[in-house]
């Protein structure tokens, strides 16, 4: 019966390992935050971009720790070297703090 199981818990490793990862895309996220600050939602095209950032949450001895996560935020757009610094300190001032996504 372990045998089994063992085999059961590998077969599984193997097939989540072999799982293509999705690489979150700052720069994605810059222009659909950016057009979510004009007033666009960006549609479905912008949902996963929009979560990636909303998913970055930082927190300290289990609260939520509003500074800490604007600053993980920013970090992560500012990976995106081809957008305006502008609006990446816009983006950042609007939603660094928020809580939860839209």
């Amino acid at each position: 019966m372990n045998t089994v199981k063992i085999i059961a818990v590998a077969l599984g490793l193997t097939l989540i390992s072999a799982m293509p990862a999705q690489a979150k895309d700052p720069c994605k996220a810059v222009l659909c935050l950016a057009g979510m600050l004009t007033g666009n939602d960006g549609g479905s095209e912008c949902k996963s971009a929009v979560n990636d950032y909303f998913s970055i949450v930082k927190f300290k001895k289990g609260k939520f720790k509003k500074s800490a996560t604007k600053e993980a935020r920013g970090a992560f757009l500012q990976q995106c070297n081809s957008e305006d610094e502008g609006w990446i300190n816009k983006i950042n001032s609007a939603y660094g703090t928020v809580r939860k996504g839209f």
